[in-house]
């Protein structure tokens, strides 16, 4: 497969996974997020995009700078995917017309905590943090199930590199042998 998509909430490991098994698979490795800032040299972060211009803006932005990577025909490419992507409807009709969407699922309980260990996220109720991500959670989850080709259950992992090379042993055989 020429290019995977790898998705997930925030914090599932995306970017860090995507580019130990892109080197394993000798791929390469593109975060969304790069691409955004790249088309949009302006902007300091991602967070400047979404604060001064809103989620509407971001989304179009999302999708509009994977669109033009993707015009440019990379193969052997992993793209790691912001946690929000499934909210976004022309990123997920893009992803799915241009290659398999693998879902790097992690228990809920793990992402929270890898989540706070940076303080609580805007994105939280700071007033019922566990509830409003257990609700974020629960709401992603079954969008990222229905949207991956892929759903690969990745522990809570306590050492990368060998979260990596599960990661890459299932793909290898979901692609390959279509097992699943």
């Amino acid at each position: 497969m020429a290019i995977l998509f790898f998705c997930g909430i925030k914090h599932s490991g995306k970017t860090t996974l995507g580019r130990l098994v892109a080197h394993k698979a000798g791929y390469r490795c593109i975060d969304n997020d790069e691409l955004i800032l790249k088309d949009r040299p302006e902007l300091t972060s991602i967070r400047q995009l979404y604060r001064s211009e809103g989620k509407e803006a971001f989304m179009a932005q999302e999708a509009s700078s994977l669109e033009a990577f993707l015009a440019t025909k990379p193969e052997n490419t992993i793209i790691s995917l912001g946690g929000g992507a499934c909210d976004n409807e022309r990123l997920k009709t893009l992803i799915k017309a241009e290659g398999k969407v693998i879902y790097l699922r992690v228990e809920e309980k793990a992402l929270l905590k890898r989540i706070l260990a940076s303080g609580v996220p805007p994105f939280l109720d700071s007033l019922n943090i566990e509830g409003s991500f257990s609700e974020l959670y629960m709401s992603r989850d079954a969008l990222y199930g229905k949207l991956s080709d892929i759903v690969i259950e990745l522990s809570a992992y306590t050492d990368i590199n060998e979260s990596a090379e599960y990661l890459f042993s299932r793909l290898t055989e979901e692609l390959l042998h279509g097992s699943q």
